[in-house]
């Protein structure tokens, strides 16, 4: 890496120079002008890295000198020098994206210490980036919709017979011959502060190194990892989980990505049909170090409250009453009953019951962010409501008025609400048929919805799938290529997105009755130009 010092006076250049032992600290060439034109030129043949600056020089200041730099190439790092000690200064720094403001007189610890973090957050800012590419080249390699759907469905609790599992993991060529299983999911918390230090935007990179850590820490275990929700990922494991391997892997991830992790561990079962109990282990594990503030691992034997006092959660009934916010057209007075009786026949403890109110209100918001209700309580008013409540009675006439008023809500925007969801996916299709990478779940992600609600609400609007429109659109630019161009089938079948010929000749004659060549031939008006 590569230092320029910039100071009109030269015995403080050649101090700095000399001050610390720069290829000690990871700065391997050293370079010097005497104000901001000169350096400006050396810019020009090749930026260093870091450019250490005073902030008085004639000609151009270094703040403004910093900030022409920083507007041109903006990775490169800046530390102000000054005599001066001022507010003013250090906050123009500050907003142009100084580094660091050091006031003189500059002692050797200091500048070494200042420059060691510096050349660290490159690194780190370095290695985000290639993993970033990493992403990027991974993505592009999709896996087969099968497979995912198979492993959203066995971690969800839609598969529950043995038969039922193996018939469909066969049809996905996944392999289930392992001697255990064990689920271990992993929150990422604090997201507002995650969100602040690298942006909305790159969730999903922070996702992916999380990811990427797993697997290179425990190559042999993993079986697979499924994107539970925006903050939750879930382990499978062939192997009972190490809680000192898993220690290393949170630390890790901390030291990585300077962000906090739970992790939550199942149990270990022998066979497969198992794998929904113990992923509802690891999830109400991470569950219960969240409603406690606290940070770490924890394994779902170790709880030591649900030893006492656990509460079976009802899922069949909280699936009944989610099902009837999706299509009811208004809430009979006993929907809540069957949710709150299956809690309180087992005469848990008031925290137990809270915890399991809390689960719910969980679920029901996520159903009212899919659907976009607006106008309701937000979550934390709810949550705030229900940290107030003490008895049954008040438990059930909160969840009551809340999902009444979120029926009478989606009833009048629902049906708007979907013809424009619905257009959008039509639109993206059209304009984006010919990305290789299109699929269900990327469009339902830009529409901020899930995969299985757009299939429902497209086949309801249209009377196709997303997939049969997507290979609609494709096919009817494939036929005007073919009858307009002499373009070859391989490069036709590139142009409307498809990476296989042979499965583009397939769709094609599957879906037209003939072949490419034999449409050509067929329909040709006469020689192409």
């Amino acid at each position: 890496m590569k230092v320029l010092i910039v100071d009109d006076e030269i015995f403080i250049r050649d101090g700095l120079r000399t001050l610390i032992d720069w290829s000690e600290v990871g700065f391997d060439e050293v370079l010097d002008a005497k104000n901001a034109a000169e350096a400006i030129s050396i810019i020009e043949e090749g930026p260093p890295d870091l450019i250490v600056t005073d902030i008085f020089m004639p000609g151009m200041s270094g703040l403004d000198f910093a900030k022409q730099i920083r507007s041109q190439h903006p990775h490169i790092r800046f530390v102000i020098l000054t005599g001066y000690e001022k507010f003013e200064y250090a906050k123009e720094a500050i907003e142009i994206g100084v580094a660091k403001y050091l006031v003189k007189p500059i002692f050797p610890e200091e500048l070494k210490e200042t420059v060691e973090e510096i050349r660290e957050e490159m690194l780190l800012e370095h290695r985000l980036e290639n993993w970033n590419e990493m992403a990027k080249t991974r993505l592009e390699q999709y896996k087969p919709i099968i497979a995912e759907k198979f492993w959203s469905d066995l971690l969800t609790g839609g598969l529950s017979s043995s038969a039922q599992i193996h018939d469909r993991a066969a049809s996905a060529d996944i392999s289930l011959n392992y001697p255990a299983f064990c689920c271990v999911a992993i929150e990422i918390c604090k997201l507002e502060k995650v969100y602040e230090r690298y942006g909305q935007s790159e969730h999903s990179l922070v996702r992916f190194v999380i990811r990427n850590i797993i697997e290179e820490l425990h190559p042999q275990a993993v079986i697979y990892i499924y994107n539970h929700s925006d903050t939750v990922l879930l382990c499978v494991l062939s192997e009972s989980a190490s809680i000192p391997k898993w220690t290393k892997t949170v630390e890790t991830i901390q030291s990585t990505l300077k962000i906090d992790v739970n992790v939550g561990v199942g149990n270990s079962y022998e066979h497969v049909t198992s794998v929904w109990a113990t992923s509802l282990e690891a999830l109400d594990s991470v569950k219960y170090l969240a409603i406690l503030e606290q940070t770490g691992i924890i394994r779902f034997e170790d709880i030591p409250a649900w030893k006492k006092d656990h509460v079976e959660y009802p899922y069949e009934e909280e699936k009944i009453l989610l099902e009837m916010l999706r299509y009811r057209e208004q809430l009979s007075e006993q929907a809540l009953e069957p949710f709150m009786q299956k809690v309180m026949i087992q005469n848990p403890s008031p925290p137990m019951i809270h915890l399991t109110c809390v689960q719910l209100l969980g679920a029901i918001y996520r159903l009212v962010d899919e659907y976009g209700i607006d106008s309701i309580p937000t979550f934390n008013q709810s949550l705030s409501r229900l940290e107030e409540l003490a008895s049954y009675s008040q438990f059930q006439k909160l969840f009551t008025e809340l999902l009444t008023e979120i029926i009478e809500r989606r009833s009048r925007h629902h049906a708007s609400f979907v013809s424009q969801l619905v257009d959008g996916a039509q639109q993206m299709i059209q304009e984006r048929f010919n990305d290789s990478t299109l699929s269900v779940t990327s469009i339902a992600q830009s529409l901020c919805i899930s995969p299985n609600y757009l299939s429902r609400i497209f086949h309801q609007q249209t009377g196709k799938t997303c997939v049969e429109f997507i290979t609609e659109c494709r096919l009817e630019e494939a036929k005007k290529l073919l009858l307009l161009t002499n373009r070859k089938n391989y490069e036709i079948s590139e142009e409307v997105g498809y990476t296989s010929a042979h499965y583009f000749s397939s769709i094609f004659k599957k879906n037209v009755g003939h072949s490419p060549s034999e449409y050509r031939e067929r329909f040709s008006a006469g020689p192409l130009q």
